[in-house]
């Protein structure tokens, strides 16, 4: 296993487990969305400072974002250049649900 494919996984589980403790959801609806607006200072409501490194460290190491795949009804990594166009063509819709 590379450091990558350990990274992504160790931040998908953060992710999930922020959203368990904030949510009681393994993976709220749009969690992604929400937390990319933590990691980019839109938000600060949601998560701690250390949680924040954690995502800003594990994020930039595996060089992308963890999303919710409708298809496959499971989280899967996507490389950075993909998360962007996805977060700017869906991302307004789920940042303005202040949850």
């Amino acid at each position: 296993m590379d450091e990558q494919k350990i990274t992504a996984g160790l931040l998908r589980k953060l992710m999930s487990e922020i959203s368990e403790e904030r949510w009681c959801a393994g993976w709220l609806g749009g969690l992604e969305y929400i937390l990319w607006d933590v990691v980019t200072g839109k938000r600060n409501d949601i998560c701690s400072p250390d949680e924040i490194e954690q995502l800003k460290y594990l994020t930039e190491k595996c060089g992308g974002w963890i999303v919710w795949d409708k298809q496959a009804i499971n989280e899967k990594f996507v490389p950075m250049e993909e998360w962007l166009r996805l977060y700017e063509s869906n991302g307004h819709q789920h940042s303005a649900e202040k949850t």
